[in-house]
């Protein structure tokens, strides 16, 4: 299994992950440079959608919390072969950010439609060399992303789904407890 952190990796929390704020959390990696490591949580979803925080906004998708860095910040992964202005590509398919106001006029005029997008309040962000000692404490478990892992799973069931796909010992651990005493 390769553990390399890199820009369209997942991190997925190993099964007894100590801190609450990543327990069972299934992470895409969207930049990793000098500067450190940033990555949106794909599997907390919120209970609120985009128009409860931007009321003129067009769109009524849910809102997932990116991670515990700046929940005062909106950010979003774009699904298509048509980059806007400013956008980073994670993997073939997939943009981070870019102009917001190029992304609402693509989607008024629908050549974005809603279930391309994914929102996020905030982000998941480690300092050069954070992560990297985090991989070595056995916390992450990486994979490969996919525009299905993005996009297609079912929120609540991503992580087991990720464990499961791994194959081996972490098929076997997707179905223990958050408590391993209490197997």
């Amino acid at each position: 299994m390769e553990s390399e952190i890199k820009k369209g990796k997942l991190l997925i929390s190993e099964p007894f992950i100590k801190d609450p704020t990543f327990e069972r959390s299934v992470i895409l990696i969207v930049e990793k440079n000098t500067l450190g490591t940033v990555g949106f949580v794909l599997n907390q979803v919120l209970d609120l959608k985009l128009v409860d925080v931007l009321e003129s906004m067009p769109l009524n998708n849910i809102l997932s919390n990116g991670g515990p860095v700046d929940h005062n910040t909106l950010h979003f992964l774009l699904r298509g072969s048509e980059p806007i202005s400013g956008s980073v590509t994670v993997i073939p398919g997939l943009q981070w950010g870019g102009d917001f106001e190029e992304l609402m006029e693509k989607v008024n005029l629908g050549m974005i439609l809603p279930e391309d997008l994914r929102f996020f309040i905030g982000y998941s962000g480690w300092e050069p060399g954070q992560l990297e000692m985090e991989m070595k404490h056995h916390t992450w478990i990486t994979a490969d992303a996919s525009l299905k892992t993005v996009f297609e799973s079912q929120h609540d069931k991503l992580w087991k789904y990720s464990m499961k796909s791994l194959g081996g010992e972490y098929a076997m651990l997707a179905n223990s407890p958050l408590d391993p005493q209490m197997n």
